[in-house]
Protein backbone atom coordinates (compact mmCIF):
# COMPACT_ATOMS: atom_id res chain seq x y z
CA UNK A 1 0.00 0.00 0.00
CA UNK A 2 1.79 3.36 -1.09
CA UNK A 3 2.05 6.07 1.81
CA UNK A 4 -0.91 8.50 0.15
CA UNK A 5 -3.20 5.75 0.69
CA UNK A 6 -2.06 4.79 4.30
CA UNK A 7 -2.16 8.32 5.06
CA UNK A 8 -5.95 8.88 3.93
CA UNK A 9 -6.75 5.35 5.80
CA UNK A 10 -5.67 7.29 8.92
CA UNK A 11 -7.61 10.13 8.65
CA UNK A 12 -10.27 7.74 7.57
CA UNK A 13 -9.95 5.94 10.98
CA UNK A 14 -9.23 9.00 12.74
CA UNK A 15 -12.48 10.29 11.78
CA UNK A 16 -14.46 7.15 12.85
CA UNK A 17 -13.05 7.57 16.30
CA UNK A 18 -14.38 11.23 16.70
CA UNK A 19 -17.64 9.99 15.62
CA UNK A 20 -17.54 7.14 18.25
CA UNK A 21 -18.72 9.02 20.97
CA UNK A 22 -14.72 9.53 22.22
CA UNK A 23 -14.15 6.17 23.87
CA UNK A 24 -10.75 6.73 24.16
CA UNK A 25 -8.45 9.20 25.03
CA UNK A 26 -3.96 9.38 25.35
CA UNK A 27 -1.86 11.63 26.75
CA UNK A 28 0.42 13.35 25.57
CA UNK A 29 -1.74 14.09 22.18
CA UNK A 30 1.00 14.22 20.19
CA UNK A 31 2.89 11.07 19.71
CA UNK A 32 6.23 10.29 18.11
CA UNK A 33 7.25 6.65 17.61
CA UNK A 34 9.53 7.20 21.02
CA UNK A 35 7.21 9.03 22.84
CA UNK A 36 5.59 7.00 26.28
CA UNK A 37 1.63 7.36 26.48
CA UNK A 38 -1.28 7.17 28.52
CA UNK A 39 -4.30 5.55 27.22
CA UNK A 40 -7.65 6.00 28.67
CA UNK A 41 -10.58 3.68 27.50
CA UNK A 42 -14.20 5.22 28.40
CA UNK A 43 -17.27 2.37 28.08
CA UNK A 44 -19.69 5.57 28.33
CA UNK A 45 -18.63 6.34 24.68
CA UNK A 46 -17.91 3.88 21.84
CA UNK A 47 -19.62 0.82 21.26
CA UNK A 48 -20.12 0.50 25.14
CA UNK A 49 -18.84 -2.61 25.63
CA UNK A 50 -17.44 -2.72 28.89
CA UNK A 51 -20.17 -0.29 30.19
CA UNK A 52 -21.04 -0.89 34.02
CA UNK A 53 -18.35 -3.89 33.60
CA UNK A 54 -16.85 -4.59 36.91
CA UNK A 55 -14.38 -6.91 36.66
CA UNK A 56 -10.79 -6.22 35.99
CA UNK A 57 -9.86 -5.06 32.39
CA UNK A 58 -6.76 -6.02 29.81
CA UNK A 59 -5.46 -4.57 26.73
CA UNK A 60 -5.46 -6.40 23.08
CA UNK A 61 -2.47 -4.35 21.50
CA UNK A 62 -0.09 -3.78 18.81
CA UNK A 63 0.63 -1.80 16.22
CA UNK A 64 -0.28 -0.57 12.32
CA UNK A 65 2.97 0.07 10.35
CA UNK A 66 3.80 0.99 6.48
CA UNK A 67 4.75 -2.65 6.36
CA UNK A 68 1.14 -3.69 7.50
CA UNK A 69 -1.02 -5.57 4.82
CA UNK A 70 -4.15 -2.67 4.92
CA UNK A 71 -4.67 0.32 7.58
CA UNK A 72 -5.93 -1.86 10.28
CA UNK A 73 -3.87 -4.94 9.96
CA UNK A 74 -2.13 -5.25 13.41
CA UNK A 75 1.50 -6.39 14.04
CA UNK A 76 3.56 -6.76 16.82
CA UNK A 77 0.57 -7.82 19.26
CA UNK A 78 1.86 -7.91 22.52
CA UNK A 79 -0.72 -10.73 24.41
CA UNK A 80 -2.67 -13.65 23.15
CA UNK A 81 -5.92 -12.71 22.67
CA UNK A 82 -8.25 -13.62 26.08
CA UNK A 83 -5.25 -13.97 28.18
CA UNK A 84 -4.97 -12.45 31.49
CA UNK A 85 -1.26 -11.63 31.79
CA UNK A 86 -0.48 -9.20 34.62
CA UNK A 87 1.79 -7.51 32.21
CA UNK A 88 -1.48 -6.84 30.14
CA UNK A 89 -4.29 -5.23 33.07
CA UNK A 90 -5.32 -1.75 32.80
CA UNK A 91 -5.40 0.66 35.67
CA UNK A 92 -9.22 1.58 36.70
CA UNK A 93 -9.25 5.09 36.07
CA UNK A 94 -12.64 6.33 37.48
CA UNK A 95 -16.44 4.95 36.47
CA UNK A 96 -16.42 3.24 33.80
CA UNK A 97 -12.65 4.29 32.26
CA UNK A 98 -9.65 2.27 32.61
CA UNK A 99 -6.09 3.04 31.62
CA UNK A 100 -3.08 1.78 29.60
CA UNK A 101 0.98 3.15 30.15
CA UNK A 102 3.21 2.28 27.26
CA UNK A 103 7.04 3.10 27.52
CA UNK A 104 8.39 4.20 24.52
CA UNK A 105 6.16 2.86 21.55
CA UNK A 106 8.83 1.70 19.11
CA UNK A 107 10.91 0.02 22.17
CA UNK A 108 7.70 -1.63 23.72
CA UNK A 109 6.78 -3.16 20.41
CA UNK A 110 10.12 -4.24 19.44
CA UNK A 111 9.36 -2.66 15.88
CA UNK A 112 12.62 -2.66 13.78
CA UNK A 113 14.12 1.09 12.78
CA UNK A 114 13.10 0.64 9.04
CA UNK A 115 9.60 0.49 9.68
CA UNK A 116 7.14 3.64 10.37
CA UNK A 117 4.77 3.08 12.86
CA UNK A 118 1.60 4.64 11.87
CA UNK A 119 -0.78 4.04 15.05
CA UNK A 120 -1.20 1.46 18.53
CA UNK A 121 -4.43 -0.50 17.93
CA UNK A 122 -5.94 -1.56 20.94
CA UNK A 123 -8.82 -2.47 22.43
CA UNK A 124 -9.71 -3.38 26.20
CA UNK A 125 -11.46 -5.98 27.35
CA UNK A 126 -12.71 -8.53 30.15
CA UNK A 127 -10.15 -11.30 30.84
CA UNK A 128 -10.11 -15.36 30.54
CA UNK A 129 -11.99 -15.21 27.79
CA UNK A 130 -12.13 -16.77 24.20
CA UNK A 131 -14.83 -15.93 22.01
CA UNK A 132 -17.21 -14.43 24.86
CA UNK A 133 -14.99 -11.57 25.78
CA UNK A 134 -16.70 -8.00 26.60
CA UNK A 135 -14.78 -5.87 24.07
CA UNK A 136 -14.71 -1.97 24.31
CA UNK A 137 -14.44 -1.26 20.48
CA UNK A 138 -15.11 2.12 18.67
CA UNK A 139 -19.33 2.85 17.87
CA UNK A 140 -19.30 1.28 15.00
CA UNK A 141 -17.40 -1.90 16.45
CA UNK A 142 -13.81 -1.53 14.52
CA UNK A 143 -10.80 -1.10 16.52
CA UNK A 144 -9.25 2.15 18.23
CA UNK A 145 -6.51 3.40 17.12
CA UNK A 146 -3.77 6.53 18.54
CA UNK A 147 -2.32 8.18 15.84
CA UNK A 148 1.57 7.86 15.92
CA UNK A 149 3.29 10.91 14.11
CA UNK A 150 6.15 9.23 11.69
CA UNK A 151 8.21 12.45 12.05
CA UNK A 152 11.84 11.60 13.55
CA UNK A 153 14.14 13.50 15.68
CA UNK A 154 17.32 13.77 15.26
Amino acid sequence: MDIKRMICWLFVVQFFIACSGRSLTWRPQELTDTSSVLITCNASGGNRGLYHFKGDVFVHIGVITDFSATATTWQYGKFVWGSSLAEAKARPAGENKWSFEIPNIRKYFGVPDDERILQIAILFRSGNCSDSCLVQRQGNGMDMFVPVSDIRLP
